[in-house]
């Protein structure tokens, strides 16, 4: 391969790896910090796919209007499914993983019903491309790539920096202790939840123009979402950044050498001999209590 073409794939892969960030963001807050196995999340990212679709398409809601609406439509969906099926299930994996699961095939059903098995489509917000030399970069890439990092500094801020996040830190840490403070535990509970499932509904309905919007559009990413965030450690925010640049890298680079499939199958070869070695991913998460 030429210099040109190697630039061009790392430009891709890097696209691709804020794009994979994007998708991962919900499902690490939900795993990391609430040890919940939350099968339902490719789901809401079916689901934020056809609110943009409607908002969008056929309402003709500005875009970025339609990205918050999709975000706390998500939210106020994951509130209700926390308060009401989620928070009977706190410290029991098996049981966390039915009910996601059926929250899931119950989500999928819904959109078959309502939507149909037909295919939708969002334009693009914008259609230009960039070129630099022999390398070029669609601009609504760069929107995305935009939009992960907002979402990836809002959720760090939200974590860090205010006091909710030191809540939401020190229930992760030590659950007993920090109820014995007086912090309504099930309050930091469900804000969490909610906000996963927000994230995840925000990244479902900006990935919406670049995907057919289908009852089954959360099939495509659920390997892809689950593999980044337990390569990188499932309670590190860090390591899903690192895990999601190291594994589209890989399939670009790889994919320009031989094929799309050869390059997911030894990346995910790759993925299941980290994990075998260093079972808590790239980073270490921080245990619940």
């Amino acid at each position: 391969m030429n210099a040109s073409l190697i630039g061009q794939l790392l430009v891709s892969g890097m696209c691709s790896a804020f794009i994979l960030l994007l998708t991962s963001l919900g499902l690490v807050i939900i795993m990391g910090y609430m040890k919940i196995v939350n099968l339902a999340h490719t789901e809401m990212l079916m689901s934020g796919a056809f609110i943009c679709y409607y908002l969008y398409a056929v309402l003709h809601i500005p875009f970025v209007i339609t990205l918050i609406l999709a975000y706390l439509i998500c939210f106020f969906f994951g509130m209700l499914l926390e308060r009401v099926i989620i928070r009977h299930f706190y410290g029991k994996m098996s049981e966390t993983l039915l009910a996601t699961y059926g929250i899931s095939i119950i989500l999928k059903q819904l959109a078959l019903i309502v939507f149909g098995k037909s295919y939708k489509q969002v334009e693009y917000p914008v259609s230009t491309v960039f070129h630099m030399g022999s390398i070029y970069i669609e601009s609504y890439k760069l929107i995305l790539c935009a939009i992960s990092m907002i979402a990836l500094a809002a959720t760090l801020i939200l974590i860090n920096k205010t006091t909710m996040g030191l809540k939401i830190r020190s229930t992760t840490q030590n659950r007993t202790m920090t109820e014995c403070l007086g912090i309504d535990t099930r309050k930091v509970d469900s804000i969490t939840f909610s906000h996963g499932m927000g994230l995840a509904g925000l990244a479902g309905a900006a990935i919406a123009p670049l995907t057919a919007i289908t009852y089954s559009l959360g099939e495509s990413w659920l390997t892809n979402t689950f593999m980044n965030v337990v390569m990188g450690g499932v309670s590190s925010l860090f390591g899903t950044v690192a895990s999601s640049f190291i594994i589209q890298e890989a399939i670009s680079l790889i994919s320009g050498y031989s094929n799309s499939v050869t390059a997911q199958i030894v990346v995910l070869i790759i993925v299941i001999a980290i994990v075998r070695f260093k079972p808590e991913g790239l980073f270490t998460p921080k245990g619940r209590r």
